[in-house]
């Protein structure tokens, strides 16, 4: 098996498998993350009452700190 080539490492195509997979992670949260701040901002308008942000806060699991930066439109998560 020496003919001067080295021997098949299967740790580069296993390195390709996950740069390929955290590709597409990146892109799924990337875009998971404009649906919510999308949402906020459908759910939050500026004439929203102040229960209404609780109430947001509530159902995504996010602080109210993040969901008043993403109704004020400083979508934090993708224009940073």
């Amino acid at each position: 098996m020496s003919d001067g080539k080295p021997a098949p490492d299967q740790r580069y195509q296993e390195l390709q498998r996950l740069g390929e997979q955290e590709r597409l992670t990146a892109k799924e949260l990337h875009d998971l993350r404009e649906a919510i701040a999308r949402l906020v901002k459908e759910l939050l308008p500026h004439h929203a009452p102040k229960n209404r942000i609780n109430d947001v806060v509530k159902a995504s699991g996010y602080s109210r700190p993040l969901i008043e930066a993403l109704r004020g439109g400083k979508d934090i998560w993708t224009h940073p």
